[in-house]
C-alpha cells in the first residue's frame, strides 16, 4: 500500500512538472474536476431517491477528495462537524450557541492557519477549511434564525432559516459535498436539503447538463490564461531584483498585470466548481421572468462580465467572491 502511495505521488509529481505547476495545485484541480463524474453518478443512480443514501455518498465523495489531498487530516474536518452537531444538538437556536460556535469554529482555523502556514501560498487543510468554517457557522445562525417569527426575519434569512436541527449525516453530507468542499461556492443547508429531497427543481431531472459544461468551460479557460500568464511574470519576478530595478511605470504596469492574472487562478477553480454545482441541479435559482427558462446561477461566486468591466472598487466586491460577501453581509 505505501509503495502505491509513492509511485502515485511520483506519478502526480512528474506529471505536475509538466504542467508547470505545483502537485498540490494539480491535486486539487483533479478534486474539482472529478466533481463532475460524481455528480453524474448521483444523477442518473440516487437523485431523488433516499436522503440518507445520497448523504452518505456524498460524505463518502468529499471525504475521499481529502484523503487524496491531504491524508490523515481530514480528521480536523470531521472535529469541527461534530463539534457543530453537539452544539445545535444541545443549545442550537441561541445566541450562546451563535458565540460559542463562533469562537470555537474561528480560533480552530486560525490556528490552523497559524501552524500550516509559510511565506507561500500553501494548498494544505487550512485551505478548504476556511470554507468548511463560514459554512458551520452559518448553520448556527440558520438554526437561530428558524427559531424566531417569520416576520421578524428578512426575505434572506427567510430562505436559509432552520425551524429543526440538522442531523450529523446531513450536517456531513452538506459540508462534504463533493462540487463545494475543496474551495466553495457556500450554499445553505436549507438549499442543499431541499435539493437531496427533490422539492428543489422537481424530481424530472433538469436540463442542467450543458449550462454546466459551459460554465466549466469557462473555468478551464481562465484556467489556460492563468498558465500562460503566470509563465510570463512568475511570483518570484516581482520580488526580483530584476523587477526593482525597472523604472516605476513599467513596475505599476507589471504588478497591475501580475495581479489580474493571479485572480485568474481563484476565478477558474470558482468557475469550475461552479460548474458541478450546475450541473448537479443544486445552483437552481428559480426561473427567468422574461424567458420562463431556468435560472442556473444560485452558487455562483464570481459574475465574469460584472468583473472583467468594472469601473469602481464597489463592482469587483458585487463581483469576486460574491457568495462569501454575501455570507459576511447576511
Amino acid at each position: 500500500m505505501a509503495g502505491t502511495q509513492v509511485d502515485d505521488s511520483s506519478f502526480l509529481q512528474a506529471f505536475a512538472n509538466f504542467l508547470g505547476a505545483p502537485e498540490p495545485a494539480l491535486r486539487l484541480l483533479i478534486s474539482i474536476l472529478i466533481g463532475y463524474p460524481l455528480v453524474l453518478i448521483h444523477r442518473y443512480t440516487l437523485y431523488c431517491k433516499s436522503p440518507r443514501l445520497q448523504h452518505l455518498y456524498f460524505i463518502s465523495c468529499g471525504v475521499s477528495i481529502a484523503l487524496f489531498n491531504y491524508g490523515q487530516n481530514v480528521v480536523h474536518s470531521a472535529v469541527c462537524i461534530m463539534v457543530a452537531w453537539l452544539l445545535l444538538l444541545f443549545i442550537g437556536g441561541t445566541v450562546a450557541s451563535i458565540i460559542i460556535s463562533f469562537l470555537f469554529q474561528m480560533t480552530y482555523l486560525l490556528v490552523g492557519y497559524y501552524l500550516t502556514g509559510t511565506d507561500t501560498y500553501d494548498i494544505k487543510w487550512s485551505m478548504p477549511h476556511c470554507v468548511l468554517t463560514l459554512r458551520l457557522i452559518a448553520l448556527t445562525y440558520d438554526v437561530y434564525d428558524g427559531k424566531k417569527d417569520l416576520d421578524k426575519l428578512s426575505s434572506d434569512q427567510q430562505k436559509t432559516a432552520l425551524t429543526f436541527t440538522p442531523t450529523l449525516v446531513e450536517i456531513a453530507g452538506h459540508t462534504y459535498f463533493p462540487a463545494s468542499f475543496m474551495v466553495g461556492p457556500q450554499f445553505s443547508m436549507r438549499r442543499y436539503l431541499d435539493f437531496v429531497k427533490g422539492t428543489l427543481v422537481g424530481c424530472e431531472l433538469p436540463p442542467c447538463l450543458i449550462p454546466g459544461i459551459l460554465r466549466g468551460s469557462l473555468g478551464l479557460f481562465y484556467l489556460a490564461v492563468y498558465q500562460v500568464g503566470i509563465s510570463w511574470i512568475p511570483d518570484t519576478f516581482i520580488n526580483s531584483e530584476d523587477y526593482e530595478a525597472m523604472a516605476l511605470w513599467q513596475r505599476h504596469v507589471l504588478v497591475g498585470l501580475w495581479a489580474k492574472i493571479t485572480l485568474y487562478k481563484y476565478i477558474s477553480c470558482w468557475l469550475i466548481a461552479e460548474g458541478v454545482c450546475i450541473m448537479s441541479g443544486l445552483a437552481f435559482n428559480g426561473r427567468d421572468p422574461k424567458s420562463g427558462g431556468p435560472r442556473w446561477d444560485g452558487c455562483r461566486n464570481v459574475h465574469v462580465l460584472l468583473l472583467e468591466g468594472s469601473t469602481q472598487f464597489g463592482h469587483i466586491i458585487q463581483s469576486f467572491n460574491s457568495n462569501t460577501n454575501a455570507w459576511v453581509a447576511q
